[in-house]
């Protein structure tokens, strides 16, 4: 019962890991294609490549965990699932 619990739960995870990433990636890619001239303009003033690059990583990390987030009924439930595992196992 344990197992399968774990398998549960580890595949819902990477399910969830799998969307986020690729949620992520997408609103970076198009934030980089519509503002490229914050991009320019904040390597033409001294910022690093990193620099650079942090506002459109910051808002894709945002909108990326912004929906799983609201999605607390999901984690409430694997949480009382594993407990009922670890209380009969």
């Amino acid at each position: 019962m344990m197992k399968a619990y774990l398998m549960i739960l580890l595949a819902v995870i990477l399910w969830k890991g799998y969307y986020v990433w690729k949620r992520g990636m997408r609103v970076y890619r198009q934030d980089r294609h519509d503002h490229n001239s914050l991009y320019e303009y904040l390597l033409g003033n001294g910022a690093t490549h990193s620099e650079a690059i942090r506002p459109f990583v910051n808002h894709a990390l945002v909108r990326a965990f912004k929906p799983l987030l609201g999605q607390w009924r999901l984690f409430l439930i694997l949480v009382v699932l594993g407990l009922l595992v670890v209380w009969l196992g």
